[in-house]
């Protein structure tokens, strides 16, 4: 694509974003994970992208990919997932996109997109962010959309982040009420501390699941969710549900 036809594009696209002001945050990650390709990124030795041309920063982010596949790999067994990697230094975004300033982990069909911000370049958020793509990756698109909880999926995540304000005792956060937060709107609603209990709880309910069945065991029960089999006969009723 020609340089003048790319940057007609990115006007005209953060035109629309301005525009729709309201629903900035709530599309941009979606449009970010969409439209990557019309952004100026450098791309990095391992594949990942980032608007950041300092040469010790994106060693520090190769790094980082490493350290945190790594960990994933020591919890639940090597990774298999490739979603489209961006490291940003800007806390705004990049480019036209407005985006969280620690990470996301947004969906197009097949295609995942792992954007971490300043604030989260380090192992525990991208291990997090990095294991949404996995789940999504081996559950595939249309049954994760349709089985998958989102108290499940940030339990998954929260298996291999080990942020201090995530780990309070097991026992001083009930697990019982964050079942009925299925749908990402639920799960991220209230205010920060609400939120905070809700990776917790979640956090918990999934720790005491891979308990019953072996940390090394999830890939496979993903993958009968893959082939068809509902949340409630691979998962629900061992955790609870």
């Amino acid at each position: 694509m020609s340089f003048l036809k790319r940057s007609f594009l990115m006007a005209t696209l953060a035109a629309m974003l301005v525009t729709v002001a309201p629903a900035v945050q709530a599309w941009s990650a979606p449009a970010a994970c969409l439209l990557v390709g019309l952004v100026d990124l450098q791309r990095l030795p391992d594949g990942s992208l980032t608007d950041n041309p300092a040469a010790a920063d994106q060693e520090r982010y190769q790094q980082l990919a490493r350290e945190a596949r790594a960990r994933i790999a020591a919890t639940f067994g090597s990774t298999s997932a490739q979603p489209i990697l961006v490291f940003f230094s800007r806390p705004e975004g990049f480019g036209p996109f407005r985006l969280n300033p620690y990470g996301s982990t947004p969906f197009i069909g097949s295609r995942a997109c792992v954007l971490v911000g300043p604030q989260g370049q380090n192992v525990d958020v991208l291990a997090h962010e990095l294991m949404h793509a996995e789940l999504h990756h081996r559950v595939g698109y249309l049954q994760r959309f349709l089985e998958v909880p989102a108290w499940f999926d940030e339990g998954v995540a929260m298996q291999v982040d080990y942020r201090p304000r995530y780990a309070r005792p097991l026992e001083a956060t009930p697990g019982e009420p964050v079942r009925s937060l299925s749908s990402f709107s639920a799960f991220f609603s209230g205010d920060e501390q609400r939120i905070v209990r809700n990776y917790t709880a979640a956090r918990r309910v999934v720790a005491g699941w891979l308990e019953k069945v072996g940390t090394a065991s999830l890939y496979a029960h993903l993958e009968r969710l893959r082939n068809g089999e509902s949340f409630a006969q691979v998962i629900g009723a061992l955790a609870g549900e």
